[in-house]
């Protein structure tokens, strides 16, 4: 009896030490939610460090893997997870790979005066007038620090018709940012975060370097319906970025793009010189993604951002910080919802803001959270009656006023 017992002991001994040194997780795929078996699951910096799906579409790697696990599979886009989100969201989206004809490589000049085209087509084109919910995770990490920095935050973003059309040249749009809740899990006693704060919107990324030294392939979706433009630096030269932006062809606006800073030209930037460090960026990498709503008009449906930093103070002790936040689009929002709380477009400045909730409303559970049933959870926007109402004039209050004007006229004789 005691040795039955002895060996469900070391089972269940064991069973928690798989269970607190490995991350499981289900590939899945986006338009059928059926498992894709196979994938190829890259946790490491080696090529040996790598796991793949089974039939079921399930996997397991390390609990000590890369922050940034990567996913391919023939016939579906490659994909890249944060392992902080993989931990607590274990299910993994691929989608299917459109078919395109054969790449053309096109001249730096065109390259780039058509992603100048389509950056000014879809700042054209954005969603103006209404208030738009998003959700927020931001976590901060150090590598002299065990514990993490980590934000949860509800808050949307409006858009004014005007302002737009006046910025239309600049770099970045001139979004409003309105907290509607926010939970911080402020781990570590000084927050980092002020350090060359992470942009968690896509106001900052429709910007491109110059393509002189990349070289730009050109392809078409089979229906035709996409331009695939592929950025690769040039052999030898020091070109901005490698990265891939979807176009939609019908009006020539972004529909995704994913692009990632040149190693070797961040390496070549001079380290600043910052609260008495040098610091000196690593690795930089944006992704987001365009839907359409219902009137036409674009709107950001999710962004990514990831920042790698080397910190060296006075002694020469060195330290690696690494940021990354990812958004997700919930729907439109009443206006009357939204408190008047700004702010500027940088997750440092969360740090600054007192806790407001302690409820863990980034579950997405409507019912246990009343206030967030304002947003339509589907993720998709619908401008209808979550649109922000317009100004009703004179006529409407006349109108409104008709029926009291007998009772003053009797009072004024009184």
């Amino acid at each position: 009896m005691k040795r039955i017992e002895t060996i469900i002991l070391l089972l269940l001994s064991s069973i928690t030490i798989s269970a607190q040194t490995s991350i499981q997780g289900t590939v899945i795929d986006k338009d059928t939610n059926k498992p894709v078996p196979d994938v190829i699951v890259q946790y490491g910096a080696t090529s040996k460090d790598y796991a793949y799906t089974d039939h079921k579409g399930q996997f397991s790697i390390p609990a000590n893997s890369e922050d940034i696990i990567y996913f391919q599979c023939i016939g579906y886009k490659s994909k890249s997870v944060l392992k902080a989100t993989l931990q607590r969201q274990s299910i993994v989206v691929m989608e299917l790979n459109p078919v395109s004809l054969a790449p053309v490589v096109i001249s730096p000049y065109d390259a780039d005066k058509l992603l100048e085209e389509v950056m000014l087509n879809t700042k054209k084109n954005l969603v103006t007038g209404t208030s738009i919910g998003y959700l927020l995770h931001f976590l901060q990490t150090k590598t002299t620090d065990t514990l993490q920095n980590e934000i949860y935050l509800k808050y949307t973003t409006s858009l004014d018709e005007k302002t737009l059309k006046k910025s239309l040249k600049k770099e970045r749009i001139p979004y409003i940012y309105n907290i509607v809740d926010i939970r911080r899990l402020q781990k570590s006693v000084t927050p980092t975060s002020e350090l060359y704060g992470a942009e968690y919107h896509a106001s900052h990324l429709l910007s491109f370097g110059k393509s002189v030294n990349n070289e730009t392939s050109r392809s078409f979706t089979s229906d035709s319906s996409l331009i695939i433009l592929n950025i690769e630096p040039l052999i030898g030269k020091d070109g901005w970025a490698n990265g891939q932006v979807l176009i939609n062809k019908d009006d020539m606006t972004i529909k995704s793009m994913e692009i990632e800073s040149v190693d070797s030209v961040l390496a070549s930037q001079p380290a600043k010189r910052y609260m008495g460090k040098l610091v000196q960026v690593l690795r930089k990498i944006g992704r987001f993604e365009f839907a359409k709503a219902a009137n036409g008009k674009y709107y950001m449906k999710e962004c990514y951002t990831y920042y790698k930093f080397r910190a060296v103070n006075e002694y020469g002790i060195e330290e690696d910080i690494v940021y990354h936040c990812d958004v997700d689009c919930i729907g439109s929002v009443n206006p009357i919802k939204v408190k008047k709380r700004r702010l500027s477009g940088y997750c440092q400045e969360l740090f600054y803001f007192p806790d407001s909730t302690v409820e863990d409303f980034w579950s997405y559970n409507d019912n246990a959270d009343p206030g967030w049933q304002a947003y339509k959870s589907s993720g998709e926007l619908s401008l209808g009656n979550n649109s922000t109402p317009k100004s009703k004039g004179f006529s409407y209050y006349l109108a409104r006023s008709l029926p009291a004007i007998p009772i003053v006229i009797l009072l004024l004789v009184i």
